[in-house]
């Protein structure tokens, strides 16, 4: 009966046990996953109160907690819990976590899932986060888009590369604490990076697994799913997986592999009708003119595992990150500029430690269509059937806050469901840092970030 005495725990809010507290969507759009961590680790078992009055929290469901090791470190008590059974529509929904000894949160709001097969949604995508100051703008400016739309709101999709602990446990925790503001109030659905990879010898995605919740495939957890928001598939395919032994390889995507077969099912059960547009996310890319990563290394067992199921299917655009630095394509296939292929966005510039990747393969490649090397965000407003809006963000430490912006059109004669090519000339920009005293450290400090990746090869 703990919902009854809610206005006796506003008394003790601040001096709450939990932290870290995350949302992300479920495989139904009327169900929300809440995520928390406490250092008290006694009890498995917590409690989250919600309800559509911030001062009268009638409904509870129960969190379920527990622990991992990896070395010498043990996690805190990680619970999970899945309201379900919510409206559908961005309906506002407030919330508090915890329990009688660990204490409850503030209570905070979340806007339930847009609805499915509903117009004129928005999604903000990012990737390679780290937990920087740079990481925090990425954030904040992004919440603060978020806040004053005045379409529904899909969220945001991660492209990977999330806390960058790199095998330093505790780091998972400083992220969990960094991202709360935003993720606490808008629910983010990630994928897995080469960062998430590494971080466990064993390559088991132990942290990974044990602090995300995504939605199940055929009723089992795997790194890989898909979704559905407003008008817009979308598929979040892992990269990487724990038979990868080298970035050289790709048998996670093998023919005939779990991954491969489930996603070959996934693209083809897709209802156009009802969901027209299919995106697709995964970490590494292998459409990029950047010399950070190589393609012909690192990219090319991802395009020659996955590239052509891709046209195949008519996936309308592919979101990657691990290159530091933003660039945007023509539709291309086997790069080729060729009408009705994916668009390609690479958009790991979320703020990570590493600083930017500015070298660029010279002279532009035909199928590239913008580029640059700044910290930032996208936008991705999925209008109607046909009509998508895509605007890459700045951070405000550079000018101007949106660098790049493009309408997505689909070819829709006799029934064709490509894009069209967009735009007809390329773009290479530079970073144009605010003259600010913000523009002055952020430059001081992307400086040192390359200088020491230079030292250490990374």
């Amino acid at each position: 009966m703990l919902y009854l005495l809610f206005s006796t725990l506003l008394a003790c809010i601040y001096a709450s046990g939990v932290e870290q507290i995350a949302l992300n969507y479920d495989h139904l759009s009327t169900d929300i996953v809440i995520t928390f961590a406490a250092y008290d680790t006694s009890d498995t078992s917590a409690i989250v109160l919600y309800g559509n009055d911030a001062n009268n929290l009638t409904l509870s469901v129960e969190a379920k907690g527990s622990t991992y090791t990896l070395g010498s470190y043990t996690s805190p008590m990680l619970y999970k819990a899945t309201i379900e059974n919510l409206e559908a529509g961005n309906h506002v929904y407030y919330y508090s976590v915890g329990s009688d000894g660990l204490g409850y949160s503030e209570v905070m709001s979340f806007k339930s899932h847009p609805g499915v097969g509903v117009d004129d949604v928005t999604f903000y995508l990012i990737g390679d986060l780290g937990q920087t100051y740079h990481s925090e703008d990425t954030l904040d400016e992004l919440s603060q888009c978020e806040s004053l739309l005045k379409t529904p709101s899909g969220g945001i999709i991660s492209m990977g590369d999330l806390s960058y602990a790199n095998g330093d446990e505790p780091l998972w925790d400083s992220f969990g604490r960094m991202k709360q503001s935003t993720a606490s109030r808008i629910p983010m659905m990630t994928t897995l990076g080469n960062h998430e990879w590494f971080d466990d010898q064993r390559y088991a995605f132990t942290a990974y697994l044990a602090r995300y919740d995504n939605p199940l495939v055929n009723g089992e957890r795997e790194l890989y799913y898909s979704f559905d928001s407003g008008l817009v598939h979308w598929v979040m395919v892992a990269g990487y997986c724990s038979e990868m032994k080298s970035t050289h390889t790709q048998p996670c995507l093998e023919e005939g592999s779990p991954q491969m077969d489930w996603l070959q099912k996934d693209l083809a059960s897709v209802d156009r009708t009802i969901t027209p547009w299919v995106f697709v996310t995964f970490h590494q890319p292998y459409v990029n003119s950047n010399t950070a990563h190589s393609m012909s290394s690192e990219g090319y067992p991802m395009q020659e595992a996955i590239e052509d199921t891709l046209n195949e299917y008519k996936v309308d655009a592919v979101f990657s990150g691990h290159v530091h630095a933003y660039e945007r394509s023509y539709p291309v296939y086997q790069y080729e500029r060729k009408e009705g292929a994916p668009i390609y966005i690479t958009i790991g510039d979320g703020g990570n430690h590493e600083g930017l990747a500015t070298g660029w393969v010279e002279p532009q490649p035909e199928w590239s269509a913008f580029r640059q090397a700044s910290y930032g965000f996208g936008e991705l407003r999925v209008m109607n059937s046909t009509h998508a809006y895509w605007s890459w963000h700045q951070n405000g430490d550079l000018v101007p806050e949106v660098a790049d912006e493009v309408y997505f059109v689909k070819n829709t004669e006799t029934g064709y469901q490509g894009l069209k090519a967009v735009g007809s000339e390329s773009f290479t920009g530079t970073p144009v840092f605010a003259q600010s005293s913000r523009g002055e450290k952020a430059r001081a400090s992307n400086d040192a970030a390359k200088l020491a990746s230079s030292r250490t090869g990374a």
